[in-house]
């Protein structure tokens, strides 16, 4: 046997030794996962708008093609790919990444379950889902419906690292997707910072505020099932992008245009020295089974405050009683009796946090607070303060609120400027302490997993259970409601003293007097040749009916409505002809009539 060199044996052993090594480090680098869904896709499929009988399912992907559908069935009774309904697109740029956001609206049949399938390109097109299962979904429950249900509530969302990573928001999405809620609504701040589609992100791009929305551990893993209908918050009201993030990513079409809401970009200027900007205008309403529920739009860009506050701002805007929001939610609630009523809005009526406080501009009969109370709203829950915070009414013209906060941004501390009365429970969690905080008859946090959370809200009749529950699915705090009260069968009396004149060709104005009843008059029902025409809120006794035609007589009543939904009988009928349309009135017309 030959044996080799001394110097040609040590050699060797390096060799085998550096071999070895790489052997050892090569097992230490995390196997590339093999994606059951395509590589074309880039945002997993995600639900809004299931609302009446409609739903809507969007998606992203690479620009490899211009052409997606949706194909989809009847759970259990056909196949998930036994209709097709086609989508359209809109080019987005996601952190220098050009791709496209899909959606596809749905005609569907209301409390059914249905499943579904993506697809990109035209000839022979790709299954966007790949090996994953097709999603399956409920439809929403028919308004007036007495079946139980239940809903998620969180907000304050969306953060990552640097390597794009929340495991605590990871896991309040676990636990959200593990539960049995129908559909869920967020309080606001939807992506951090800024609420910019980089936030937002994909599936394949992370890093630092990169993909803290549509990360693959984030909203992937229950958006497909549950339909969301985010509030807006100050991290994302303005955007300098054409399609403003949150309404192209959330649309809510339906909800919108069924309840006269509003879901677009509008210029704001220039109270309180704040400069010219346009900010997304997002509130709208929609009903699920006994409930309605309202999306509202309480926030304001922190950057563009001027001489007053952020909490001033938004009061001004939207939530003087001449502003529009304030008015269509004013008409709204009127005219939509329900058993419950929910409020969703980003700035918190009361926190006990010392940075993001309780809005005191939102307080009071003649501001939000008290519109809310007089028309029956049940609870509001909102974010801004990253705590947890359930409070008591604050006086008559109040009603419980929550603050959820904890979806996945960083909590904040409760209770370092003192504990208001009104706090029965709150949690927060002090970064510089590394220590829990509380107020109220809470518990200390002994870990900041605690303070990740969403609320768990069950309806069942006029019963109401919000259950808490942290990021490891732990509940806490749980209050179970009765918001039955006293049955109210008494019908408001019919509104005496009707008139009707003709104030131009084309106007007719309406007046009456004031309906009693024995709680309160919530809405005055307008007809006109026996059809409902319009509705306007209990305290308003005039109506001006535009767009008629000149030389033609028209017969109006008018009906009083409690919040109870009882309603008077008729007002006598009152007939009125318009008059013949002058010249200075006929060259008016078009105008008008536009």
């Amino acid at each position: 046997m030959k044996v080799l060199p001394m110097v040609c044996r040590t050699k060797a052993i390096q060799v085998m030794l550096a071999l070895v090594g790489l052997i050892a480090a090569l097992a230490q680098i995390p196997a590339t996962p093999v994606l059951a869904y395509d590589a074309h896709l880039r945002r997993y499929p995600y639900l809004t708008d299931v609302v009446g009988s409609g739903a809507t399912i969007n998606w992203a992907t690479d620009q490899s093609s211009s052409v997606g559908q949706v194909r989809w069935g009847r759970a259990g009774a056909e196949s998930c790919t036994a209709h097709a309904a086609p989508a359209t697109s809109t080019t987005i740029t996601i952190n220098g990444v050009n791709e496209y956001q899909w959606k596809a609206m749905l005609d569907l049949s209301p409390n059914t379950e249905y499943c579904y399938r993506a697809y990109l390109g035209d000839t022979a097109p790709v299954d966007l889902l790949g090996a994953d299962a097709a999603p399956h979904f409920v439809t929403q429950l028919p308004a007036g419906s007495s079946e139980p249900f239940s809903f998620a509530v969180f907000g304050d969302w969306g953060a990552v690292d640097a390597n794009g990573d929340n495991a605590d928001q990871a896991n309040v999405m676990q636990q959200l997707a593990a539960s049995d809620v129908r559909f869920a609504i967020t309080t606001g701040d939807n992506g951090y910072p800024s609420g910019s589609q980089a936030n937002y992100g994909d599936l394949v791009q992370s890093g630092m505020n990169v993909s803290g929305i549509f990360g693959p551990t984030f909203w992937k893993v229950a958006g497909s099932r549950i339909p969301l209908f985010p509030a807006i918050g100050n991290h994302g009201i303005g955007s300098s992008s054409l399609n403003h993030p949150h309404l192209l990513n959330w649309p809510q079409d339906r909800a919108v245009a069924s309840s006269g809401g509003k879901y677009l970009k509008e210029i704001y200027c220039c109270l309180n020295g704040t400069q010219s900007a346009s900010y997304a205008s997002a509130w709208y309403a929609f009903d699920a089974g006994n409930a309605r529920f309202y999306i509202l739009d309480a926030a304001w860009n922190e950057a563009n405050v001027g001489s007053t506050s952020d909490y001033q701002n938004d009061y001004d805007y939207h939530w003087r009683t001449n502003s529009a929001e304030y008015q269509w939610l004013k008409n709204d609630l009127a005219t939509h009796p329900s058993a419950l009523k929910f409020a969703f809005l980003h700035y918190p009526l009361y926190s006990d946090n010392s940075t993001e406080s309780s809005d005191t501009f939102l307080h009071g009969a003649d501001s939000l607070e008290g519109l809310l109370s007089s028309y029956g709203v049940d609870i509001a829950f909102s974010g801004h303060a990253h705590i947890y915070q359930r409070n008591v009414k604050a006086s008559d013209h109040s009603l419980i609120s929550y603050v959820t906060g904890g979806g996945g941004a960083k909590p904040e501390p409760i209770g370092a400027l003192g504990c208001d009365a009104v706090d029965a429970y709150g949690i927060g969690w002090s970064s510089s302490s590394n220590a829990g905080t509380t107020c109220g008859g809470a518990p200390k946090p002994t870990s900041i997993a605690q303070v990740y959370h969403f609320l768990r809200v069950s309806v069942d009749g006029t019963q109401v259970t919000v259950a808490p529950t942290d990021s490891r699915g732990r509940t806490f705090d749980v209050q179970v409601y009765d918001f039955a009260g006293p049955a109210d069968t008494t019908p408001p009396s019919a509104p005496p003293q009707i008139s009707a004149a003709a104030v131009s060709a084309t106007q007719v104005k309406l007046n009456w007097s004031a309906s009693t009843d024995n709680t309160a008059v919530s809405s005055y029902i307008i007809s006109r040749d026996g059809a409902a025409i319009a509705a306007v809120a209990g305290d308003v006794l005039t109506y001006t009916d535009p767009g008629r035609t000149p030389e033609t007589s028209y017969t109006y009543r008018v009906v009083a409505a409690d919040a109870a939904g009882n309603r008077s009988a008729p007002s006598t009928s009152v007939t009125v002809t318009t008059p013949k349309l002058t010249k200075r009135w006929s060259s008016l017309l078009p105008l008008v009539r536009a």
